[in-house]
């Protein structure tokens, strides 16, 4: 029987397998290369061209999977860069409004693509698809519990959670079946850091809709915080047995494995993770402790590099920054 640490760094040489090749993969990708950039960029635009705020533009691939997503500036512009050669889809949301997606080809004859979306109102028949084609429009939803999460929302966006909770709550009380506000609920309550609030809320929401994979991500996240490591790897696993896809589940994981010390499991899903979301900063941040765990400090390097390229002024990056100055002249050394 292997030992556990040939386990373990068969674990981490898969890990760096992984992240090589994606990196390879997106070598011709590198906007250091004359026209060899892809990218898809473009305008989000309104009615009488009002300006609109807090729109979010969200990149999916042909296969409906996330890319990237982002908010426009105050002129409505986006752009995503580094990407592979593919078909796309492209779609903006803000409160209210919503752009149809447009479908677009990526390719060495058009490396860059532009775009221009336009917003109109949403109606019953148009909906974003949200957290998955899975979700459908629940028409049982009385009018006053829809109107009062509306509420909800436009507090949200105003920057008053307090008085978006006390909607929301009044459209469960109003529609105790409501998913989309037992999940808002949920989401706000983890924002503000009240894990049991967020667990109560979520796990309604799967009671609602058991098979709702984000839902399940983000309780899965809810028991990391708690440190319920049993409960959060359960619950994660079966959400990955229904989309396996979700970089979500997969990057939960991977902490939660992290932080109960099995680096080779982690290892497994934070790759995952960085092939689903390769811009994802944390995910490229574990990744680097994963490789310094495992005594690979040239590919820590890479990686701590690749998050302060993503998050540059994040939560991290001075700690990151100083990790980084100090491989360097320990390499530099050898």
């Amino acid at each position: 029987m292997p030992s556990l640490k040939f386990v373990h760094l068969l674990a981490v040489v898969f890990l760096f397998f992984l992240l090589v090749s994606s990196v390879l993969a997106q070598t011709d990708n590198d906007a250091m290369l004359p026209g060899s950039s892809y990218e898809v960029s473009g305008q989000v635009r309104s009615a009488g061209s009002k300006v609109i705020e807090n729109v979010v533009v969200r990149l999916e691939s042909s296969s409906g999977a996330l890319v990237d997503q982002g908010a426009a500036d105050s002129m409505g512009r986006f752009r995503f860069s580094r990407l592979r050669p593919g078909q796309y889809s492209v779609s903006a949301k803000a409160q209210g409004l919503s752009a149809p997606p447009q479908a677009v080809d990526v390719n060495r004859f058009n490396p860059r693509i532009y775009v221009m979306l336009q917003l109109v109102p949403e109606t019953a028949t148009f909906r974003p698809r949200g957290e998955g084609r899975s979700r459908v429009v629940d028409a049982n939803v009385p009018v006053l519990a829809a109107a009062a999460l509306e509420k909800g929302r436009a507090a949200l966006a105003d920057k008053k959670p307090d008085e978006a909770i006390t909607y929301i709550q009044k459209a469960i009380s109003i529609y105790p079946n409501f998913y989309e506000a037992h999940f808002l609920l949920g989401k706000l309550y983890m924002d503000g850091s009240q894990w049991e609030k967020a667990e109560n809320a979520l796990r309604s929401a799967l009671k609602v809709d058991p098979k709702s994979v984000l839902a399940m991500a983000s309780l899965g996240e809810v028991y990391r915080r708690q440190k319920k490591y049993g409960e959060g790897q359960k619950l994660l696993e079966e959400a990955l047995k229904l989309d396996n896809n979700s970089w979500e589940s997969n990057f939960t994981l991977g902490r939660i494995h992290w932080e109960l010390n099995d680096i080779a499991k982690s290892s497994v899903y934070i790759a995952r993770t960085i092939q689903l979301q390769p811009n994802l900063p944390l995910a490229r941040l574990l990744a680097g402790n994963i490789f310094i765990r495992a005594g690979f400090p040239d590919n820590a390097l890479i990686e701590y590099q690749e998050y302060l390229r993503l998050s540059p002024n994040g939560e991290f990056a001075a700690q990151v920054q100083a990790l980084v100055d100090k491989l360097k002249k320990s390499l530099a050394s050898k």
